[in-house]
């Protein structure tokens, strides 16, 4: 049997070699994926998932005592209804948020984080601030600024031609 050499993330930039547009987007998901990992590493002593984190940020910052509804939630996070309804299950088993019906709309549901919900994002919040900071500063800083610029550019772009 032959032994294998390099890494997974090698091998999608690798094979992409000399093509700009797909070195850029394997390159970006080979860093999502080592950032994800580097996250779910942080979280696992608290039973949490960057996705479960990222919701609770969001239903603290953006929703804050309005909450938000369930739809709210999947387009912000980009999952899917029955994905979210799972999620939004799992986080009300671990009592960091609330589900109620829609004083509007009985069949909305609106999210709202729990005094152990933000509790635990206050507990987390620097450390993961730092460690965003470790992995983003691998860069020189004028690197960062750079990248800064072109991923915001990028995303506006992308974002007025989904509004077409």
């Amino acid at each position: 049997m032959e032994k294998r050499t390099g890494s997974l993330n090698n091998f999608y930039l690798d094979t992409v070699k000399g093509r700009p547009s797909a070195e850029v987007f394997n390159g970006m998901l080979c860093v999502y994926s080592l950032l994800y990992r580097q996250m779910e590493d942080y979280f696992k002593d608290y039973e949490l998932t960057p996705v479960k984190f990222n919701t609770l940020l969001l239903l603290k910052h953006l929703g804050r005592n309005a909450g938000l509804s369930q739809n709210e939630i999947c387009h912000h996070l980009i999952v899917s209804p029955s994905n979210i309804t799972r999620l939004i299950d799992r986080l009300i088993a671990d009592g960091f948020v609330e589900r109620s019906s829609s004083k509007e709309d009985r069949r909305v549901k609106i999210i709202r984080i729990s005094p152990e919900g933000s509790a635990i994002l206050d507990k987390l919040f620097h450390g993961y601030g730092e460690m965003i900071q470790q992995s983003v500063y691998v860069l020189e800083r004028s690197e960062v600024e750079q990248l800064a610029g072109l991923l915001l550019k990028w995303f506006s772009k992308l974002e007025s031609l989904a509004k077409l």
